[in-house]
């Protein structure tokens, strides 16, 4: 009976997942992976893939099958993160029942309805892709500890393999199972696992070696920088769930409380993989001078489900616990409405705005380090309406997005000031604003 509410369930998550998908126009960080996933082959997919820092191309690749095989749509886009999103239930479902969990529909609805899973469910990124290998690799892991066979150490190595060329924090998690493994004394075990995380990190290295020196570039040139601050710290404490902190605090409580029934082997090994995925997380950001952004710590989630709804069975049984669920549920549902309810960025209209700027031969001027292919990728016919600030002849407008580096505009300004343009006027569309010249008589 429960397998068949799970089925239900699932049915209704993925007609929820079409609708979602649909709503909110792309956004900067999904305009920047159609720039590449459109890409006309697979070479030129993975040569855009290395320009992004920490970028890797399975995710890229998934959705350019989608994108080559439907057309770029909202749905085509999306599709590979909500399909995977699916996956990640089924995979939590799994690793529950073999927890055995006897609250295994409460654990999936409140896994859902987490703002953090559900907005990278349908969104066209690599994360929720990513998140599917790091759950069935860490229940493959677990699985190994119980009944130790050959074909679940492979499976094991193959997940995570995938996972690193998905999102490569998604491995994060595996470091602290293992070591509570270790501690545990099962050091046949954590002898096998560790051979196979290697084999998968190993598969990894001509990918870092190809592309690490890029992603340096690119975040030197995006002026991006890491600072280890307590903010970082209440940051990534609101930002867990993706909700703030209601529902932040709500699933760490229950969670807490939920360790208390839990099997202490178990209990070590889900807290284990959480606390490795911040500091792993922390760890390279601070190694590459790279901001921080709560996404990178969304494996974790599954850990902190898992601990907060094991056990519940009846909602009697433990009052606080199930208080501290409900209050999740509900504050995540009030974050989800919110975030599908609002606008967004709209780079799809920003290209339509930028057409009509250059309509009557007005040529545009994107900031470094920003890329044309923002607006090209949505309108093609755009191509030959860019220049530069030392090539312009006629009119033209300066593209400013709520991301244009400051030192880049004011550099364009004054270049074509020196020519002897004269700025003629400003206007606001699709989150852009866009400041026209003229040349000089």
């Amino acid at each position: 009976m429960v397998r068949r509410r799970d089925a239900l369930l699932l049915a209704a998550y993925a007609a929820l997942l079409i609708s979602l998908a649909q709503l909110r126009p792309f956004w900067l960080d999904e305009a920047l992976q159609l720039i590449g996933s459109t890409r006309p082959d697979i070479r030129g997919v993975v040569q855009w893939v290395v320009r992004n820092p920490g970028a890797v191309p399975l995710g890229y690749l998934t959705q350019h099958l989608f994108i080559a095989t439907f057309g770029l749509t909202r749905l085509s886009a999306r599709a590979g993160p909500a399909i995977f999103s699916m996956f990640s239930l089924i995979a939590v479902a799994g690793f529950a029942r073999e927890m055995k969990s006897s609250a295994t529909s409460i654990l999936l609805i409140a896994f859902l309805v987490l703002p953090m899973q559900l907005r990278y469910a349908v969104e066209g990124r690599g994360y929720s892709e990513a998140l599917f290998f790091a759950i069935a690799a860490l229940w493959c892991l677990w699985r190994y500890a119980a009944a130790p066979s050959n074909w679940i150490a492979v499976l094991y190595a193959v997940l995570v393999a995938a996972g690193l060329y998905t999102q490569p924090l998604s491995a994060s998690v595996q470091f602290g199972a293992l070591l509570v493994l270790a501690l545990d004394r099962q050091y046949k075990i954590v002898r096998t696992g560790c051979i196979a995380l290697g084999i998968a990190c190993l598969a990894f290295v001509p990918w870092y070696i190809y592309a690490a020196s890029a992603w340096r570039h690119e975040i030197i040139a995006g002026e991006y920088s890491f600072t280890l601050t307590p903010r970082l710290l209440l940051v990534l404490l609101r930002e867990v769930s993706g909700d703030g902190y209601v529902a932040s605090l709500s699933l760490l409580a229950a969670a807490a409380l939920g360790w208390r029934h839990t099997d202490s082997r178990l209990r070590r090994f889900l807290l284990g993989s959480a606390i490795s995925c911040v500091v792993c997380t922390i760890a390279a950001d601070a190694a590459f001078g790279y901001f921080f952004a709560s996404r990178q710590v969304l494996f974790v989630l599954p850990a902190l489900v898992l601990l907060a709804t094991y056990g519940l069975g009846s909602l009697r049984q433990r009052p606080w616990q199930s208080a501290l669920v409900v209050i999740l549920v509900v504050a995540s549902l009030a974050k989800n409405v919110s975030y599908f309810r609002s606008p967004g960025e709209d780079w799809p209209g920003a290209a339509r705005a930028l057409r009509s700027a250059t309509s009557s031969g007005t040529c545009a001027i994107v900031p470094s380090p920003e890329y044309e292919e923002l607006y090209r990728v949505f309108d093609p016919g755009l191509s030959g309406s860019f220049c530069t600030e030392s090539d312009a002849a006629g009119p033209v407008v300066v593209v400013a997005s709520h991301y244009s580096l400051r030192t880049s505009l004011a550099r364009i300004t004054r270049v074509l000031a020196e020519r002897g343009f004269r700025a003629n006027g400003e206007t606001q569309a699709a989150g852009l604003r866009l400041t026209f010249f003229l040349p000089g008589s």
